[in-house]
């Protein structure tokens, strides 16, 4: 099994606190959020990629504290583009078990184990009231996800996908095919990749994977960074 995490966004959101660094250089209890999927990773799994873009050279460093077979990927258009072309750019590698991480995600290290514990694809969900913002999911009467995207109205939605997932090697083969249909047939390289995982899930059974007592937030505004840092101070970061 590998992970590949999308790191290359400019993060232009967050301009207005003054952050003009990777989204997932942001700090956290554990150094960054890179450091914190890194460190979760490192006890769990050693192959991964990670594709990077905007200031690619200081995620450099970071990736060489960590004892992992790190491959990396440019995405030289992650100014124009989104997380469609950025995963599109690793497609090579989605042909084994995997897991997807979004770069500007922390978490609690056990909501790796339970997907780990799924033999079935699953994605992690925080089960919540959605706004129009979140990347929601839609599931069935057997905890099947049969829709995913931000367009979900959100009285519909079970809950919010916080970009972290585990995809079985059938799942993966059939999502890096359906990121060839939009990059290069639709030409559709400004969405977020879960446009195009939406279709595989009338072929692929994906389970929703509910966060249960661990806790996760994308950090995508200033005051989302803002929850984050409450988060951090109420609860004792994950040991691993």
């Amino acid at each position: 099994m590998r992970a590949i995490i999308l790191s290359a966004g400019a993060g232009r959101r967050l301009a207005t606190m003054n952050w003009d660094k990777p989204k997932c250089l942001l700090p956290c209890p554990q150094g960054t959020l890179l450091d914190n999927c890194l460190q979760a990773l490192s006890q769990r799994i050693r192959d991964v990629v990670i594709v990077v873009g905007f200031r690619s050279e200081e995620i450099e460093p970071i990736l060489a504290r960590y004892p992992l077979e790190i491959r990396t990927i440019a995405n030289p258009d992650y100014a124009t583009t989104n997380t469609i072309h950025s995963l599109w750019k690793a497609r090579q590698y989605l042909n084994e078990d995997c897991l997807l991480f979004n770069g500007d995600v922390w978490f609690e290290h056990g909501i790796l184990d339970q997907l780990l514990a799924s033999s079935r694809s699953a994605l992690a969900v925080d089960l919540k009231q959605c706004g129009d913002e979140e990347v929601k999911v839609v599931t069935d009467a057997a905890n099947r996800i049969i829709r995913i995207g931000k367009d979900i109205a959100p009285k519909q939605a079970l809950g919010e996908y916080i970009g972290i997932g585990k995809l079985t090697a059938s799942a993966a083969r059939k999502l890096a095919a359906s990121l060839d249909q939009f990059n290069t047939v639709l030409r559709r390289t400004n969405l977020f990749y879960e446009s195009a995982l939406d279709p595989i899930l009338a072929h692929e059974t994906v389970l929703a994977s509910p966060l249960g007592q661990f806790r996760a937030l994308e950090i995508d505004t200033p005051d989302d960074y803002t929850r984050a840092k409450q988060l951090w101070r109420d609860i004792s970061p994950s040991p691993g």
